[in-house]
């Protein structure tokens, strides 16, 4: 063993300083393998980072370290370290970090840190007095007594989309993340953005247990579990923020979604669906607690209040606490202060706590604010949408000058700010004349009507609905998932930016999906249309239509009457679902297919130069340029003859329906 040494000689592998950065990474596609042995290797962990020294590892995997008496089963980081695209797995301390123990510098970028333990705190990491930014990576299936995933202690933690589930704290606290700070919450800070803490357990603190300065923006925690208390979040005696983020599906003993003996503030989020076995399934709080424009419904326990029970002190303002099982709101004794800060829509309300919602605007007593279900309405995370006619649109208030709800749209919309986390859009309507119209959209939700003449219609921002109508329209999406309908005659449609449903309708109209997984329809007559960027849908319809699907792997339906595929080399795959031999055509650009020789104008004039096989073996081997195989409907470009493989070729498109193609369904351009 080299625990006891430190300057690489035996054991693990020590990186000292005054040597530069030692850089690790794998030049191929799979991961170069570190492994320790577990038990039956050296007995030590895989790398020991010291003070001064750097270490950086790129698409490899650290594994089998083994460490009893010490910390840091996989890595020790009293340095730098730099992890990227790298798997830290099967490692195990019988103190702290089963994966990293940090107490350096450690940045850890599109990586998965599993399966590791130890027999005190923090499985995946432990970080402490250290600074740890992890992004775009994954902390799963790890175990240890507290801090399944990550124990911070008085360190600083960033983490941004980035997953952590399905860890365990084993007796102890915090089955995702554990953190641990100082009374002045001067250390002990973890910010997590945009990332999602869900299927963890421990005894407390099944998603997060915090002792120090918790920041969570714009993530999901859910569907963690706590035996005694906290399910999705313990806050026992720190200060917590939570911001645009969803608290869903936690279960616990006492306090499903959130506990508070700490200082925590609530805005712009969602409480839903958690349950408890004893009693309060939404938030329980015995400290502090500011909530405004938040939704907390649909929370069930067999007993006490259910959204909100108060045993310290609350504000909560412009905030919907309703549909929860039992009442909705509840004071634990009459000493406890709760305070309304106005414009709050609320449910049931216990005895105690019925004097404490009189605020201007309050609205006491509604049991269904008619909300949808817990769905994505757009944003990082799930949401209710208010109703068209919710009693909460327009009643709220914005306490912390908001501009956006908890998905990231408008905090104005209408005739004012809607009560709970999310703000239903209004709608413009903006129409044309007789006459040829420029028209411009909003920012907002817009339905546009170019009605007659030759218009030209820009949707702007936002999910809008435009419709040409008659005459010649050109009608442009621009950003947000629109639905563009030309409409009669010969129109030209643009989805542009996002995922767009598109209609050309009557008369021979050119169709362009452009950016995003578009759906795109020619309808009647000849019609052109192109999927552009994306995974797209399209189809003909009626009439002879040419189909383009662009980059992406796109589905192509010709639809009724003769019809041209138009296809290319290095722009993904097209999934041809109804091609009918001796009525369609297949059309290859030569500029793209660059190693077909037979003339352009017609078919395959070089007879050798198209061939059918039975299987994709006989495909890569072929003589022919372009083969086909007629037991799976594969096309492929064969761009380097009977070589291996196809060169810089491959499969560009299939014929799902397997049709009895010959060399006359193509034709050669270019």
């Amino acid at each position: 063993s080299g625990s006891d040494e430190n300057a690489a000689a035996t054991g693990d592998l020590d990186i000292v300083a005054g040597g530069g950065e030692i850089t690790v990474i794998s030049q191929g596609e799979e991961k170069a393998v570190i492994d320790a042995g577990g038990e039956s290797g050296i007995n030590d962990r895989v790398f020991h980072v010291l003070e001064g020294a750097a270490l950086q590892l790129e698409n490899v995997e650290v594994t089998g370290g083994l460490v009893t008496g010490d910390s840091g089963g996989g890595i020790f980081n009293r340095g730098t370290a730099n992890i990227i695209n790298t798997t830290i797995s099967g490692n195990s301390a019988s103190v702290n970090g089963g994966g990293i123990n940090n107490s350096g510098t450690v940045s850890i970028s599109n990586s998965t840190i599993t399966s590791n333990s130890n027999n005190s705190g923090g499985g995946g990491i432990h970080n402490f007095l250290g600074i740890a930014n992890i992004s775009d990576s994954t902390i799963g299936n790890n175990s240890a007594i507290s801090g399944g995933g990550i124990l911070n202690n008085t360190g600083t933690v960033s983490i941004n989309n980035s997953i952590i589930s399905d860890n365990s704290a084993n007796s102890g606290s915090g089955g995702g993340i554990q953190n641990l700070g100082t009374t002045d919450y001067l250390l002990g800070i973890i910010n997590i953005s945009n990332s999602t803490i869900t299927g963890n357990l421990a005894d407390s603190g099944g998603g997060i247990y915090n002792l120090g300065t918790t920041n969570i923006n714009n993530t999901t925690i859910s569907d963690n579990s706590a035996s005694n208390d906290g399910g999705g979040i313990r806050n026992l005696s720190g200060t917590a923020s939570i911001d645009n983020s969803t608290i869903s599906g936690n279960s616990a003993g006492i306090g499903g979604g959130i506990l508070i003996s700490g200082i925590t503030s609530i805005n712009n989020s969602t409480i839903s669906g958690n349950s408890a076995g004893l009693l309060v399934a939404g938030i329980y709080i015995f400290g502090t607690a500011n909530i405004s424009n938040s939704t907390i419904i649909g929370n069930s326990s067999v007993s006490a209040a259910n959204g909100i029970t108060v045993g310290g002190t609350a504000t909560v303002t412009s905030s919907i606490v309703s549909g929860n099982a039992n009442d909705d709101v509840g004071i634990t004794q009459s000493a406890d202060i709760f305070t309304s800060g106005n414009n709050n829509l609320i449910g049931t309300v216990d005895g105690i706590a019925i004097n404490s919602f009189n605020g201007d605007r309050d609205q006491i007593g509604i049991t269904d604010p008619l909300l949808g279900d817990l769905a994505d309405n757009g944003g990082p995370t799930l949401t209710h949408l208010p109703l068209s006619n919710s009693p909460a649109i327009d009643a709220g208030s914005n306490p912390n000058n908001l501009t956006t709800d908890q998905r990231g749209e408008p905090r104005f919309a209408g005739a004012g700010v809607d009560i709970g986390a999310v703000e239903l859009q209004t709608t413009q309507e903006i129409m044309g004349t007789a006459e040829a119209d420029f028209l411009n959209g909003t920012i907002e939700q817009d339905s546009i009507f170019g009605l007659d003449g030759n218009d030209v219609i820009n949707g702007l921002d936002d999910d809008d609905v435009l419709f040409g109508n008659r005459d010649l329209d050109t009608l442009n999406g621009d950003a947000g998932n629109d639905t563009i309908y030309g409409g009669r005659d010969d129109d030209l449609v643009f989805g542009n930016i996002g995922e767009d449903f598109l209609r050309g309708d009557r008369g021979s109209d050119s169709v362009f999906g452009q950016e995003g997984n578009d759906i795109a329809f020619g309808g009647k007559d000849s019609d052109l249309i192109d999927g552009g960027f994306g995974n797209d849908s399209i189809s003909g319809d009626l009439d002879s239509d040419t189909l383009i699907g662009g980059q992406g792997i796109d589905t192509l339906t010709g639809g009724e009457d003769a019809d041209i595929f138009e296809l290319a080399v290095g722009e993904g795959l097209d999934l041809i679902t109804d091609f009918v031999p001796g009525q369609d055509i297949i059309m290859l650009d030569k500029d793209t297919f660059t190693a077909i020789t037979s003339d352009s104008g017609t078919g395959f004039s070089v007879d050798a130069e198209f061939a059918i096989v039975t299987s994709d073996f006989d495909a890569e081997t072929s003589e022919a340029v372009i083969v086909y195989n007629s037991n799976n409907g594969k096309l492929f470009y064969n761009a380097n003859g009977t070589e291996p493989e196809f060169g810089s070729g491959g499969e560009f498109a299939n014929l799902t329906n397997i049709a009895s193609i010959s060399e006359n369904d193509f034709f050669l351009r270019g």
